[in-house]
């Protein structure tokens, strides 16, 4: 009986699928219908409507179907261009790792998937359109899934706006028929794929500055050259606040400038982009600037009517997006990129360098900061003024960029795209010439790079030598910054690390906040031997860095001696290694050498050994060469070996004299070691002060005698 109920079930699910795949077929050949899907933001939403409308005007008749998520920008922009609209449940992507989020993510991507399968057999479409966002997931998935079926007879295409595409969009690439790019770097990554650039809307278009200004509803004085400020229709905080930071220093040029700021519309409780803004003017300008201020700046919480201000402005300052790099291209402008990092696949960072590559723009990076408590991106004001008016004062260079801005925008994207979707061959052009492109490496790699290139220079270390584009460097900087916020204290070590190698000075005052925090660990970690929540090890690799990057001043000085009570030996340790680098600035400084002293005491052998090797280097009087003679009879070979390579130290550096009666002071070391050894280093040590000391009185008694060709004084000629 059951095997009977299962049989009725198999033919029951297969008489379905037959009967959908028949009514599929019928459709098709009834009328063109398409489905387009892709959303979040309108920067997956824009692409897929201009492709729909690159479709309609070739083939008026087409119907289409729109598969987004509520609430989300394509409910808005969608309905408003009148395409029919159906959603589907979806979210972001929340990574590798067992979490709640993750278990969420699955059950929602099952979910979507059941729904967008059913939404296809019942729209019947002979394509898909997907422009990425995390709703494609499911709907390329279930159309996938029913091409395996037998069901579907569609073809699925994938649009992908980045240089470096997002997780998902790289997956869902290997399934589809093609996918169509908007950068030749991204060709790597998908085996079947045209570049066909970035489809963007029609009203985006250049036009002359005066006709510009005519449509403008706010006057702007003639004869100034126009900065165009924005971070997206939400906004973005970097961007808003570095720009108001920047006014107090581009006050003194206002009477050739014009600074027009896109704000933003966020409101949400985290960040009103408008409040802020100006909570921020109130705060950074004072009542006189203030009151000239509408002269040369004008602030706007959202421009419907962007191709006029681009078309106007003289330069541009934004974030990467693909739509955004592709919409200044169109209209060939100057632009400054400041990338939001951190994105999947970094894909702003990829952006703003296939544009810097290209010649048409130039790279800010934010940096990390702490306010409030809270790790936040941020871009000093005096910097991007520093760089808005290098670029406004050397019109040649913004000719330039400009001229190469409306190069690096791929032309006819919408009738490529079309093209590609058809197999008509009616736009056929090739796929264009790959830009020359170095990709970024990651930070294992870079690390693995900076300290084998370190190892080999010692003292004549560059980091710009290993990582020649300086704009490269300073993401890396910036993204090694990043690390420092992570939760995993394996992250912030990198971090530090990093910072470290890349020399990232800006940095040092972060890192003794770090090497200083005392916040405690909680109860288990305790349990596990853990003591605060930057842990020995960063504290280490702290102490570490500031030896790598080769920076003293009184604030490091005063953290290093600090440092030399750390509960965790290996950060003495490395402390005492740290301060016999610095010894050519520190020597003679009785703070140091006070604390050193007290270091031979220390329990750790480890840190007695760095401790006489750093007085050494420090010691400036006979107080450090005495506390040295006193550790002949230690219980550790390894410990004397140091005192005598202190002593050695101290006599290169005439510290000492290698009198007779050092010698025999140093004589009465216990030259061997408990552990076999078919030779002993301290043995060499010992020989080496011996043959110093020999050297010294060598060059004495050279010293003293008479030159070749002298007489002696009395002696008759």
């Amino acid at each position: 009986m059951f095997l009977l109920i299962v049989l009725l079930v198999l033919v029951s699910i297969g008489a379905t699928a037959s009967a959908a795949a028949r009514r599929w077929k019928r459709l098709n050949a009834a009328e063109a219908r398409v489905v387009l899907s892709g959303g979040g933001t309108g920067g997956h939403v824009n692409p897929a409507l201009a492709i729909a409308e690159g479709i309609k005007s070739r083939y008026p008749e087409t119907r289409f179907l729109y598969i987004g998520v509520k609430n989300k920008a394509e409910s808005v922009i969608v309905n408003k261009a009148g395409y029919e609209l159906r959603y589907v449940c979806s979210e972001g992507y929340p990574g590798l790792g067992l979490s709640f989020r993750s278990l969420r993510f699955l059950v929602k991507l099952g979910l979507g998937i059941v729904q967008s399968a059913i939404l296809l057999i019942g729209f019947a479409p002979r394509m898909i359109v997907a422009t990425g966002g995390y709703v494609s997931a499911p709907v390329i998935m279930a159309a996938v899934l029913l091409k395996k079926l037998k069901i579907a007879r569609v073809r699925i295409f994938l649009h992908e706006q980045n240089s470096i595409p997002g997780q998902l969009n790289a997956l869902m690439g290997r399934w589809v028929d093609k996918v169509l790019l908007t950068f030749p770097q991204t060709l790597s990554f998908f085996p079947e794929a045209a570049v066909v650039g970035y489809p963007i809307r029609h009203s985006i278009v250049p036009m002359s500055a005066e006709k510009a200004r005519e449509n403008l509803s706010f006057p702007i004085p003639q004869g100034r050259q126009i900065i165009f400020a924005f971070g997206g229709s939400q906004g973005a905080r970097t961007i808003n606040r570095a720009i108001v930071d920047a006014l107090p220093y581009l006050f003194a040029h206002r009477e050739r400038l014009f600074i027009i700021h896109g704000s933003g519309l966020a409101t949400s409780s985290g960040y009103n982009a408008a409040g802020d803004t100006e909570g921020r003017i109130a705060k950074v300008l004072s009542e006189e600037q203030r009151r000239f201020l509408g002269d040369f700046y004008y602030r706007q919480d959202y421009f419907h009517n962007i191709a006029e201000i681009y078309s106007i402005s003289s330069l541009i300052v934004c974030r990467s997006g693909a739509g955004s790099l592709n919409e200044i291209s169109r209209i060939g402008k100057p632009v400054l990129l400041i990338p939001k990092v951190n994105l999947p696949g970094d894909h702003q960072v990829m952006n703003a360098r296939a544009m810097k590559n290209a010649g048409a723009a130039e790279i800010l990076f934010e940096d990390t900061v702490m306010e409030n408590g809270n790790l936040l991106e941020y871009l000093d004001g005096k910097v991007l003024a520093e760089k808005i008016l290098a670029l406004v004062e050397s019109p040649l260079r913004l000719r330039e960029m400009a001229e190469k801005s409306g190069d690096f925008l791929r032309r006819k994207a919408i009738e490529r795209i079309v093209s590609e979707m058809y197999g008509d061959h009616r736009f056929k052009d090739g796929n264009g010439c790959v830009t020359p492109f170095r990709d970024l490496v990651g930070n294992a790699r870079l690390l693995e790079m900076l300290s084998a290139a370190f190892a080999r220079s010692g003292a004549c270390f560059d980091p710009a030598s290993v990582v020649e584009d300086p704009d490269d460097l300073a993401y890396y900087r910036h993204r090694a910054a990043g690390l420092l916020s992570h939760k995993s204290w394996q992250d912030r070590n990198l971090g530090v690390k990093l910072i470290g190698y890349t020399r990232y000075m800006a940095k040092i005052p972060t890192l003794l906040q770090m090497l200083s925090d005392r916040t405690p660990v909680g109860m288990w970690k305790r349990i596990f031997g853990g003591d605060f929540e930057q842990v020995g090890f960063i504290r280490r690799n702290i102490v570490e860095a500031l030896r790598v990057m080769d920076w003293l001043d009184p604030e490091v000085e005063k953290h290093l001696l600090a440092a030399l009570e750390d509960p965790y030996f290996e950060v003495r340790a490395r402390t005492c290694r740290t301060l016999s680098h610095f010894g050519p600035y520190l020597a003679g400084n009785d703070a140091c050498v006070d604390r050193l002293l007290e270091r031979l005491e220390d329990g750790c052998f480890e840190v007695v050994i760095e401790a006489a090797k750093a007085l050494g280097e420090l010691g400036c009087d006979s107080k450090a060469a005495a506390a040295l003679l006193e550790m002949k009879e230690s219980h550790y070979w390894q410990v004397r070996n140091a005192a005598l390579l202190g002593i050695k130290r101290l006599i290169e550096r005439r510290v000492l004299e290698p009198t007779d009666e050092l010698i025999a002071q140093t004589s009465s070391f216990m030259l061997t070691s408990t552990d076999f050894r078919p030779h002993f280093q301290i043995k060499e040590t010992y020989a080496a002060i011996r043959k110093c000391a020999e050297g010294f009185k060598a060059a004495e008694r050279l010293s003293q005698q008479p030159a070749a060709g002298s007489h002696p004084v009395g002696r008759k000629i």
